[in-house]
């Protein structure tokens, strides 16, 4: 995938800061690009080490209804925390994401089932945080190894007792 291409003729230009979804839409637009995860101001907080890439495809276009909407996938490999053995992981994120745009909440139940809301206002939204929102959700709840050793626990000075049997013991 080249670095980043941009619309319907998937010219080479730089990726815009801000996409008009529904001028996109219109057009039939498409963006490819890549941001490193360290621009990513939230995601970059949630994983062990910003390193490396996220890329991602977007497909703009208007359904049967006449609405906005963006059809799109977002690849990277971050670096997470195990949560059972507290040590570094690598974490494939992978996903497809369908969104469609609404200038405004009372339009909510407008979107069908297979999609989720972009809320816009009518205004352009800045195509990081679109790409960051998705990478977010697409992240585990709790990021685990396949298998992995759970850590050392320090032996309390009462055996495997319950700190409760203890309390009992002392009454």
């Amino acid at each position: 995938m080249p670095k980043n291409r941009y619309d319907h003729e998937l010219m080479s230009e730089p990726l815009p800061e801000l996409v008009d979804v529904d001028r996109l839409s219109l057009r039939g637009a498409r963006l490819e690009g890549r941001f490193a995860i360290v621009q990513f101001e939230r995601l970059r907080d949630m994983v062990a080490e910003p390193d490396g890439e996220l890329s991602f495809a977007l497909r703009f276009y208007q359904d049967g209804e006449g609405r906005s909407r963006i059809a799109g996938t977002i690849e990277a490999s971050v670096v997470l925390v195990c949560q059972r053995c507290l040590q570094p992981m690598e974490q494939r994120l992978a996903a497809e994401t369908e969104l469609v745009a609404l200038a405004e909440e009372r339009d909510l139940s407008q979107v069908p089932a297979e999609a989720e809301p972009l809320l816009t206002g009518g205004e352009p939204v800045r195509l990081i945080d679109l790409i960051e929102d998705e990478a977010i959700l697409a992240l585990p709840i709790v990021a685990v190894h396949d298998q992995c050793a759970a850590p050392d626990r320090p032996v309390s000075p009462v055996g495997e007792l319950s700190p409760f049997a203890v309390l009992k013991r002392d009454r």
